[in-house]
């Protein structure tokens, strides 16, 4: 099943996202679950990243929960909120 993370980030910690980046895209590489989009989102008046946005395929809920939670920018507190929902795919114009 398809699931969307949504992760804002923490923004009293600006500098955690470059200092974990490497550590993250190392985590997403060896991902025990299917990633079909991911990458940072940014703020309407700038680059500035802001947040993450996956769209995953997971066997269940909590096979996408245990991969969120164990990304290391969930261990060190990159992300402050993180909202995870099941997704169905209508278009996909690839």
């Amino acid at each position: 099943m398809l699931y969307v993370i949504y992760c804002r980030d923490n923004p009293s910690t600006p500098t955690l996202r470059e200092a974990f980046y490497d550590a993250h895209r190392a985590y997403l590489k060896s991902a025990p679950i299917n990633i079909l989009v991911a990458g940072p989102y940014t703020s309407t008046d700038s680059d500035k990243k802001i947040g993450s946005m996956l769209v995953v395929d997971a066997e269940s809920f909590e096979q996408a929960v245990d991969f969120q939670k164990n990304d290391p920018f969930a261990l060190n507190n990159v992300w402050s909120e993180v909202s995870i929902n099941p997704y169905i795919k209508a278009i996909d114009q690839r």
